[in-house]
């Protein structure tokens, strides 16, 4: 990372926009730059609108080294960025991430915002109202006034009353208790990349009140392909995006596909494999108890691997054998101190293995991700739809390890 943008990062960091801007950047899309909401702009009360401000200025420092870290060029031989890993086959493969126009796109609108704090903030609120994310409660509310001052249903409240299967239910009441050490501990780390710290413990309130879905828990058909673990110990926050605190339609007339938050996985999981119409983004916060603990596989939708079945318009149904003679060359390792990020281009088969054999107390414990989709604002592709894949033996049930899995890719417009 170069000097002038060590010095923005810091002066963002403290509150303070920089007057100088990456000069990989055109000044003349910052500067002044005219947003659109995305719905009605929010409006708040004397007494609600330091609470807002804390969770705003909260904010500005987590997409401010969002940012940074994508194009922090310091380990990674590329030119105004970070490397990505971007399929697991072969050894692995990586590119330079910024060579991707949709990664471009959302560093110059994340730019965008924090040059432009005030008028942004027009598109920014708490979304209290929302009924279908929730507060993760315990002590991660108990250190942010942020959470307590706007009201949201508990995690336990959740996993208690709309949660029916027993067993997710279980594991969410776990998933729920430990959730403040899961993003608190020691072992929470930032990659080199980034300028400075955006975990749970420096950005207090903005880790307890962006609002968190369990998107797996509740009863679907979709989630007949899920593990019951993962159902009840994963959830995500979205802070810049649709769903999001900060919800902008247009930056300057041209339409936003930004999609940035965080993710938690309990470890002993695997989140089940599966795919999704557009990019999608991890930065591993965790340092692994042992040197394998966070394993990912990524299969590119035009490898050889990947064998048509059947397909329409709308469809290709696809198979891959994940219990192939050397399976285990598909996985990869990574963690926040090596290959931390990982790039997911569109319909890219992928799932995230968490081996929690080593870790002490591994109820406590989770893989953390800074988390972003890119491309958001094409809706052609049914941006919002996560496809599991299932045992192509045993259609309907969750494809596991060791076995021939199938996969509906979405046929992508362009």
């Amino acid at each position: 990372m170069n000097s002038k943008m060590i010095l923005a990062a810091l002066l963002l960091s403290n509150g303070v926009v920089a007057a100088e801007i990456p000069d990989f950047l055109d000044a003349n899309d910052i500067n002044s730059a005219q947003f659109t909401c995305l719905g009605e702009q929010p409006t708040y009360s004397a007494a609600d609108q330091k609470y807002i401000d804390t969770l705003w200025n909260e904010t500005l420092s987590y997409l401010e080294a969002y940012a940074v870290a994508l194009t922090n060029e310091q380990e990674s031989n590329c030119l105004n960025s970070d490397k990505a890993l971007v399929d697991t086959t072969e050894g692995g493969q990586k590119m330079c991430i910024m060579d991707r126009r949709d990664m471009k796109l959302m560093v110059k609108n994340i730019y965008q915002v924090i040059n432009n704090k005030d008028a942004a903030k027009k598109c920014f609120g708490a979304r209290e109202d929302v009924n279908w994310i929730y507060n993760p409660g315990g002590e991660l509310t108990k250190n942010s006034p942020v959470a307590q001052h706007f009201k949201r249903t508990t995690f336990k409240e959740f996993f208690d009353k709309k949660v029916k299967d027993k067993k997710v239910k279980n594991y969410g009441k776990s998933f729920t208790k430990n959730f403040y050490k899961m993003v608190t501990g020691d072992e929470v780390k930032m990659p080199a990349v980034f300028p400075y710290d955006i975990s749970a413990r420096a950005l207090p309130n903005l880790w307890a009140a962006a609002g968190w879905f369990p998107m797996y828990a509740e009863e679907s058909k979709r989630n007949e392909k899920n593990f019951d673990n993962v159902r009840g110990g994963y959830a995500y926050a979205e802070i810049f995006g649709h769903w999001g605190l900060l919800r902008i339609d247009e930056i300057n007339g041209q339409k936003v596909g930004a999609e940035v938050g965080m993710t938690v996985q309990s470890v002993d999981t695997l989140y089940p494999f599966h795919n999704h119409a557009i990019s999608e983004i991890y930065y591993n916060m965790r340092v692994p108890a042992c040197v394998n603990e966070f394993k990912t596989l990524a299969v590119r939708e035009d490898s050889p691997l990947v064998k048509t079945v059947k397909e329409d318009d709308k469809i290709r149904k696809v198979q891959f054998d994940v219990g192939q003679h050397n399976s285990q060359t598909l996985w990869l390792s990574g963690s926040a101190n090596r290959d931390s990020l990982v790039y997911l281009h569109q319909n890219t088969i992928h799932a995230f293995e968490v081996d929690g054999s080593c870790e002490a107390k591994p109820e406590e414990r989770a893989l953390v991700s800074v988390w972003a989709r890119s491309n958001a604002n094409d809706k052609r592709n049914d941006y919002g739809t996560t496809r599991l894949c299932e045992s192509a033996k045993n259609p309907g049930t969750p494809a596991k390890r060791g076995e021939v899995i199938q996969c509906d890719l979405t046929k992508a417009k362009w």
